[in-house]
């Protein structure tokens, strides 16, 4: 663009100038962002001219910082665009769960852009992702973190919870006596390995996890670079198209953001299995696991001492004072439990993603259309989020009797192993006879995994029931958690005493009609405590559930 006639450009107003245009095909782009400084207003065409011209009208000079605009936007022009597996970017396990959760407790908006760029540089190039982690950002870091321990530790928590204790439990046998309480032997030691070696497990397993990468968006999306950030945003569909499941950290802000759902529509679309974990059930299991392993410790202190003083039926009064708090407390989570599978149900029979809330507005049309394309009109997703999304979502939240899975009882029960291997050594160590001892054996083993649970399950089952129509945290509410605290500590004693008395009584009393004391007191035991397994199965068996329900 050269002058095609004189003009004084500059003056304290507003002049003209007149442009010829060399090329015959040219092109001026003009942006706002990329010259702020100047005002520009397209005056009028010169058709009479011999060279086509145009007349602007130009109300200050380009500062220095416009030029530098002009420079960038013009060298970012030049660059290729980049490429879809260029912004392929996973974390490993190890790091998003490091230092207690560290990345997954940041807030992209409250860190400085030193700091976000320290964030980015924990992802790394992947090929694939074996994990989208699909999650509402202003939820909690603390409950994402218990959340995705519990999910990908868990396991390995309750391994470390029986292995250590095992190993203590054959040292003692064998080599070495350990330290007992009480006149019954109790090991303590067993208790305490076992329930410490499982936290540390979860909270420095994660160093093992460094073959599994996720997605983690504040991690993997440069928050520091607006191009860049935009670009790993309009890759998000591409990026849960190569992952191999969705994990959606559920609260109940979650199914009313329109980005979340539209990772769940690209997640549908191509057949990408979706696990919802609710990220307050969660809370609520790690809270229970430490009020059991409290518990667990008062109730092995409190028998011993009472043991010293008397025998008979005064230890199991003990157990009832010390776990009516425990009970009471499983009540309560019992109501929260029913609450978020409520409000999840709700949310996913009522959906409709036009009520969904969305930061930047012009961002809605563009996955209005996304969805569209993907399901043929927004009404057909609604109508699938509704029916398979919820179907297969509900089932696996509540698709047994109880109201949690027994894989979610065992993590809240995780001392259970510890305590049978010290009651099991205790048992070893005592000079009672087999009579005595093989019932009470196989008692132990049916209190920590049969017993225990239906227990916990009938507490949260009472909770839910005695407070339906109340406010959870009111006084009523609080009067029937203390009953349920109470009455289900007054049950399990008399079965209790049945269970591991009559076995034994039969042994004493000379019934042994197969001939050895030992064996008939064993076959008596098994079929008493088989009673309660097959109580146990019945709770926790998964059901089927219709689409329809």
């Amino acid at each position: 663009v050269v002058p095609a006639a004189s003009a004084q450009i500059g003056s304290a107003h507003a002049s003209h100038a007149r442009f010829a245009l060399v090329d015959a095909s040219p092109r001026i782009t003009t942006s706002a962002q990329a010259m702020p400084d100047v005002d520009i207003e397209l005056s009028s065409w010169d058709y009479t001219s011999a060279e086509p011209t145009v007349s602007f009208q130009i109300a200050a000079e380009p500062s220095a910082k416009s030029i530098s605009h002009i420079d960038r936007d013009a060298q970012s022009a030049r660059e290729p665009p980049l490429q879809a597996n260029e912004l392929r970017r996973g974390v490993l396990v190890s790091e998003l769960l490091s230092g207690f959760g560290r990345v997954v407790r940041m807030r992209a908006d409250d860190l400085t852009v030193a700091q976000r760029a320290e964030l980015y540089s924990v992802s790394h190039g992947v090929h694939a992702i074996d994990m989208f982690i699909s999650h509402v950002c202003r939820t909690p870091g603390i409950k994402k973190y218990i959340t995705l321990v519990v999910d990908r530790l868990g396991i390995f928590a309750l391994l470390t919870a029986a292995v250590v204790p095992l190993m203590l439990f054959v040292l003692d046998a064998c080599c070495q006596d350990l330290v007992r309480l009480g006149s019954m032997g109790v090991h303590f030691s067993m208790l305490l390995g076992g329930v410490i070696a499982a936290w540390v497990a979860c909270a420095f397993g994660h160093v093992l996890c460094r073959c599994t990468y996720c997605f983690y968006d504040c991690a993997c999306i440069c928050q520091s670079d607006p191009e860049l950030k935009a670009a790993g945003i309009r890759n998000i569909p591409a990026i849960i198209r190569t992952s191999r499941e969705l994990v959606v950290l559920w609260d109940e802000n979650y199914l009313t953001r329109l980005w979340c759902v539209y990772e769940l529509a690209v997640a549908q679309s191509v057949g990408i299995p979706i696990r919802i974990l609710p990220i307050d059930m969660y809370a609520l299991l790690f809270e229970s696991q430490i009020l059991w392993a409290a518990s667990s410790v008062c109730h092995m202190l409190v028998e011993a001492q009472i043991r010293k003083i008397s025998a008979g039926p005064y230890p199991y009064m003990g157990v009832i004072l010390v776990f009516i708090p425990f009970y009471a407390c499983q009540a309560y989570a019992g109501r929260r439990c029913a609450d978020v599978a409520a409000k999840l149900q709700e949310q996913l029979e009522v959906f409709d993603v036009h009520s969904a809330a969305i930061s930047v507005e012009s961002d809605r049309d563009l996955i209005f259309v996304g969805i569209e394309e993907m399901f043929g009109s927004l009404s057909n997703f609604n109508d699938r989020v509704r029916t398979s999304l919820k179907s297969a979502s509900m089932c696996g939240l509540i698709g047994q009797t109880a109201m949690i899975s027994y894989w979610g009882m065992l993590w809240q029960l995780l001392p259970s192993m510890p305590l049978l291997l010290s009651a099991w050594a205790g048992i070893l160590h005592s000079s009672v006879p087999d009579r005595y001892g093989l019932p009470r054996c196989v008692f132990e083993a049916t209190l920590r995994f049969g017993v225990v649970p239906v227990c916990i399950a009938g507490a949260m089952e009472l909770g839910k029931r005695f407070t339906s129509g109340v406010r959870p945290a009111g006084a009523w509410a609080a009067l029937a958690y203390a009953s349920v605290g109470v009455l289900i500590p007054a049950i399990r004693f008399p079965w209790a005493f049945v269970v591991r008395g009559v076995p034994a009584w039969i042994g004493a009393s000379g019934y042994h009609w197969l001939g050895e004391m030992h064996l008939c007191t064993l076959i008596t035991a098994l079929a008493m405590n088989g009673l309660t397994w097959v109580a146990a199965v019945w709770v926790f068996h998964p059901q089927r559930q219709s689409t329809q329900q």
